[in-house]
């Protein structure tokens, strides 16, 4: 049985006046998020007494990065409160958009160029690996949300039982199954969902990535670096300061939305198409793609089992979830690597291993996953077996054939298996 920490103080742990949303720190001590019960973050925490879950720490740990990336780019002491204070941080991004945009609408082409290669530098993408259709918008609306699904739709009972019943060699009865179905589907969710959170969290460094091309945005305009600073780090912040009704409603409605992403699978390579009201917002949305490719590796391979555990997932409400809980989750996965894959011959790996973890039954998943989240030694272990079964793989293969062979046999999952029980992980 997992044991929790005590505590005799607020759960979510802050360093100095600033505060979250109260509605939004409720919603994670009550654990109603779309990450509460995720069996990948079911882990006991090592922490100083001040939070008692998982899910507080890493919020606590992000709410406090976001602040002093604001402090940084402002200059504020201390971040104004409450609802004047929110719209002064609003005032603030206005002014510094309008100063973007007339800067960025006169080196339009430049910019959507500079994103593209920034992206397929960083995660060293071949350049056959995919095609891009990439467009730095002139203003505020001109981003599509039409396709974007704002509430979760759940499919019907008898959906359910057709695509995740199990034999009637499986099943007691009729009742089992229809037990055993739904607890197969609300893991395929579970699991999509904290894949969701590694993709936005992946790509919300692409808010920063502009620092790695300080040379060529200074050429545009000096301004542009601490003004992209500004803007991001307030667009961070309101996803923690905003009351959450009012954030709902603008993702059920699509207002504030900067940007868009979506993947043609019917071309050979696939092309991703991104809008973006900014530079960073481009590469947010394209590092974005890549990983939704990647990732794909862990929906069930029946297309309309997939399209339901999508369907459940994927929302506007859900993404704001991923965007303030993601970014540390994802830090904690890096943390999992061996030193070598942060090297420029070797950083290819990387996304191989994206989609080799994505690909992992559920029941393995989620072991691996809390031992990566709880940082531990035989989380490690396991990481550094994947990357080496993953160089092992490209040795035979080019990159096209390597991508794609996640699906392993029966004797290389019995493989892994025995491996994790070595580790003193217990399947069964």
């Amino acid at each position: 049985m997992k044991t929790r920490i005590k505590i005799n103080e607020a759960p979510i742990s802050y360093d100095g006046p600033e505060r979250m949303s109260p509605d939004i720190q409720k919603s994670i001590e009550d654990k109603d998020t779309p990450f509460s019960d995720n069996p990948a973050l079911d882990i006991d925490i090592d922490d100083d007494g001040t939070v008692s879950t998982f899910e507080e720490l890493i919020a606590s740990k992000r709410f406090k990065d976001v602040v002093e990336k604001v402090k940084r780019y402002t200059g504020l002491t201390n971040i104004p409160q409450g609802m004047n204070g929110l719209q002064q941080l609003m005032m603030m991004m206005a002014q510094a958009v309008q100063t973007v945009k007339s800067i960025e609408n006169e080196n339009k082409e430049y910019l959507e160029n500079l994103a593209v290669d920034l992206v397929k530098k960083e995660m060293s993408l071949p350049e056959n690996a995919f095609q891009f259709d990439v467009e730095l918008t002139s203003g505020m609306g001109q981003v599509d949300t039409s396709k974007l699904p704002k509430k979760s739709q759940e499919p019907s009972e008898e959906d359910v039982l057709e695509k995740f019943g199990v034999s009637e060699d499986d099943a007691e009865d009729d009742i089992d199954n229809f037990m055993k179905a739904f607890e197969k589907f609300d893991l395929e969710k579970a699991k999509r969902r904290f894949i969701n959170s590694l993709i936005q969290g992946a790509s919300k460094k692409g808010h920063y990535m502009f620092n790695l091309v300080e040379e060529e945005l200074n050429r545009i305009d000096p301004r542009l670096l601490n003004l992209y600073g500004v803007l991001m780090s307030i667009n961070d912040l309101l996803y923690w300061i905003m009351p959450e009704q009012m954030m709902n409603m603008m993702g059920e409605t699509g207002q504030g939305v900067e940007g868009t992403e979506e993947v043609d699978d019917k071309t050979d390579p696939p092309t991703i198409k991104v809008k973006g009201l900014f530079f960073p917002i481009l590469i947010h949305e394209l590092l974005k793609g890549v990983y939704e490719v990647l990732g794909t590796q862990g929906l069930p391979d029946d297309p309309k089992a997939a399209e339901m555990v999508m369907m459940s997932q994927d929302t506007l409400p859900y993404e704001m979830w991923d965007l303030r809980l993601g970014p540390v989750i994802w830090e904690r996965f890096l943390a999992s690597y061996p030193d070598e894959l942060f090297e420029d011959d070797l950083k290819e790996i990387q996304n191989y291993l994206f989609s080799r973890f994505s690909s992992l039954s559920t029941e393995e998943f989620f072991q691996v996953a809390r031992e990566i989240m709880g940082k531990t030694p035989a989380g490690k272990r396991i990481v550094k077996r994947m990357v080496d079964e993953i160089i092992e793989e490209l040795k035979k293969y080019d990159y096209e054939d390597a991508i794609s062979s996640n699906d392993e046999d029966e004797e290389d999952d019995d493989d892994f298996r025995n491996f994790l029980g070595d580790l003193g992980i217990d399947l069964s």
